[in-house]
């Protein structure tokens, strides 16, 4: 299974509506995907209409061991070949557990090893922040022996977004040397904008693009049909097959996809 995270510690950015649409795009090429809403707020479970775990059986209780059941009973499946780990209130408490926790970097990977063979793509969503949720998330998405997988970074086009990635790669950085793992940065996403909004919305596009590295891989602009999918509860590849926002994330998974 290739893994990628959906990640940007600053929030606002389209982290999950890019989320779900890209593995909606990866499930129409035929591919077997996974959606995990590791992002306590929830917004995935939500905007995919889909029930949140029980109290008694969540990823968090998985995670933080207070729960030893078997974790394919978490699976919603949504679509024949797109499948929720949904969230759960108590995920708030996740970072506080973590951060007592033994090998913590890990235990989202480790939960994720149990669907190894059930899926052929996972896409995470990520919290908002640089906390230790956010690592288990990069941790989850390293480089592998044989996989694919690397992260994915939804940006604004404002002035603070420069700020906001610098402080990503640099926890990337110090997290792929503590942690003596490669963690691959496959682009830039820049997403919600309209060019319309003048010179900083431009200047910010050309910046992006200018940067070299990460890449901008896509361009997802802000469109009436992506917010009518997102209040319809599906993706907007469901809601209009047709419409220009939905060959953008045709688009993006091809680059996700290329060898």
């Amino acid at each position: 299974m290739d893994i990628y995270a959906m990640t940007n510690q600053k929030g606002g950015v389209g982290k999950t509506a890019n989320t779900i649409n890209l593995g909606a795009a990866l499930a129409e090429h035929g591919r077997r995907v996974l959606l995990v809403d590791w992002d306590p707020q929830g917004h995935m479970t939500e905007a995919l209409g889909v029930d949140e775990s029980p109290d008694h059986r969540t990823m968090k209780g998985w995670v933080l061991g207070e729960w030893s059941g078997d974790p394919h009973e978490l699976l919603v499946p949504y679509r024949e070949r797109l499948h929720v780990l949904p969230t759960n209130m108590d995920m708030f408490m996740l970072d506080k557990g973590l951060y007592a926790a033994t090998a913590r970097e890990m235990r989202l990977s480790k939960l994720l090893a149990k669907f190894e063979d059930d899926y052929d793509a996972c896409v995470i969503d990520a919290p908002p922040s640089l906390g230790i949720g956010t690592e288990c998330a990069l941790m989850a998405a390293r480089r592998r022996p044989g996989k694919r997988g690397g992260l994915l970074v939804p940006v604004e086009a404002e002035d603070s977004s420069i700020r906001a990635l610098r402080l990503l790669l640099r926890q990337v950085a110090i997290l792929s040397n503590d942690m003596d793992v490669d963690i691959d940065i496959l682009g830039l996403i820049p997403t919600r904008f309209d060019t319309r909004d003048g010179e900083i919305v431009s200047s910010m596009l050309e910046a992006f693009r200018n940067l070299g590295q990460p890449p901008v891989i896509a361009e997802i602009k802000k469109r009436t049909d992506i917010r009518k999918a997102w209040r319809a509860r599906v993706p907007v590849l469901e809601y209009d097959a047709k419409c220009e926002a939905s060959q953008w994330f045709r688009d993006l998974a091809k680059v996700v996809l290329a060898p």
